[in-house]
């Protein structure tokens, strides 16, 4: 069956998630932060968004190579940082703060806070907001 974005919610008071992009969304029903992880879930399936949480039990310290700049609109190691949001940074609209992707250093995000960071964002970051106006824009265009 044909479909635009498949996503999974499953009947439980479990706290979880998850979302690979371009193919599925998952997240839970029954816990108070259902909503919120739906939307970063969301996040990450439908726009391709990065994780910018670096301190929790997923962390990492080698996730991304330090070498490279990674493919999520919303993180950058700065290598090719115009190819990100060198624009927005220019404009006062994002800055550079460290640590995401897992990771506490090396890796950059937008914002201070955004949804893709913690559940108690009150939404996304300019970044985060134009990737996910960029898929929007891809099918209605």
């Amino acid at each position: 069956m044909p479909y635009d974005a498949l996503y999974v919610i499953v009947n439980t008071e479990k706290y979880g998630g998850g979302g690979i992009y371009n193919f599925y969304g998952l997240s839970m029903s029954d816990h108070k932060l259902s909503a919120e992880v739906f939307v970063h879930e969301l996040g990450h399936s439908f726009a391709g968004l990065g994780d910018e949480y670096y301190s929790s039990e997923v962390a990492y310290e080698d996730f991304y190579d330090l070498n490279r700049e990674p493919w999520e609109p919303n993180l950058t190691t700065k290598i090719d940082f115009r190819s990100k949001w060198e624009d927005l940074f220019k404009k006062g609209e994002a800055g550079l703060f460290e640590g995401g992707g897992y990771m506490s250093k090396g890796i950059f995000r937008p914002a201070a806070d955004c949804r893709m960071k913690s559940n108690t964002s009150s939404g996304f970051c300019p970044v985060c907001t134009r990737a996910i106006n960029i898929m929007i824009d891809n099918y209605i265009k």
